[in-house]
């Protein structure tokens, strides 16, 4: 009875676990994140002379978070939180190892590394930029591979199929593609560290604010959470250089013209060195979805891709 009742409460921590998110500076939907997305969003609307109770109740609306689609971005949120421990957890702790291994073969290859030794905080600022910029890359390319490999977009598809966009959006991935994302994760942060490790006779370290890397928490300060949103923000002529919300919403168009536009997670350049860029000005966004499909908002459908 005693072991029913810990496993009940094993059962429930881990159900009520990523309640967590919102109390976690390295989740996108961290509450000071969200609040100031809240904050631009009214600044946004006072510029644009909007109706602001008119907003807030739409914003607030049951409309809205209780639709089919947004329903089901929670289903995701919940499901891949516990896969996520059994599938993913396993595969991150390996980074360690495999950072190691990766070094060992640099110093087996090339003899000893260790070339320069600088002052602690410019390699912390390197080692954060040269990361950020290798991840950064990754993301876009692994994004960019989902959408012209039918076999990935079959599973990437169902991130697409929202036909309303919140910040919970972000979390609507099916678990075959959270799988792929992580592995590309390990990989890049053995790959760097390993690298950093070998040239570098110091400490290796990321420059973190509040425990986030800083480039996440500038990122995710500056509005992040108003790309799965209806809230336009658009960068003007920064957009060749980072992705702004409004362009992240061109890329969930349903339009033709918007189709496989804007795969950048932050910055920009790459999409402007594939051709895929497109700026917000002068654009609308009519819809959410998959262009010339219907989905059905269930999720149980979903398990096995669109």
């Amino acid at each position: 009875m005693i072991e029913m009742m810990e496993e009940l409460q094993q059962l429930l921590f881990i159900g009520l676990e990523p309640l967590q998110y919102y109390l976690d500076p390295q989740k996108r939907i961290y509450w000071v994140y969200l609040l100031s997305s809240v904050v631009i969003a009214l600044v946004l609307a006072l510029t644009r002379r909007e109706n602001i109770p008119r907003q807030l109740v739409k914003a607030l609306s049951w409309k809205l978070w209780f639709h089919p689609s947004s329903r089901i971005d929670f289903y995701w949120f919940f499901l891949n939180h516990i896969l996520r421990i059994v599938l993913v957890v396993p595969v991150l702790g390996g980074g360690v190892a495999l950072a190691i291994t990766i070094n060992r073969i640099l110093y087996r290859w090339f003899g000893a590394g260790d070339f320069w030794q600088l002052p602690e905080l410019t390699v912390t600022i390197l080692f954060t930029l040269v990361l950020f910029l290798v991840e950064d890359f990754s993301r876009f390319f692994v994004h960019y591979l989902y959408h012209k490999i039918p076999l990935l977009w079959r599973f990437h598809a169902i991130h697409h199929s929202a036909i309303i966009l919140t910040p919970m959006t972000l979390y609507r991935i099916h678990w075959a593609e959270m799988l792929v994302n992580s592995i590309r994760s390990l990989l890049v942060i053995a790959f760097v560290s390993a690298m950093f490790i070998y040239l570098f006779d110091n400490d290796i370290h990321l420059y973190t604010v509040f425990g986030a890397t800083i480039t996440a928490f500038l990122f995710n300060i500056a509005g992040s959470n108003l790309r799965h949103s209806s809230v336009w923000l658009g960068f003007g002529y920064l957009e060749r250089w980072v992705v702004s919300p409004a362009q992240h919403q061109i890329h969930h168009s349903v339009s033709p013209e918007h189709i496989d536009k804007n795969f950048g997670a932050t910055l920009a350049v790459w999409d402007r060195l594939f051709g895929s860029l497109m700026m917000s000005k002068n654009t609308t966004v009519k819809g959410y979805g998959l262009a010339n499909k219907t989905v059905e908002q269930r999720f149980l459908s979903q398990q096995g891709g669109l």
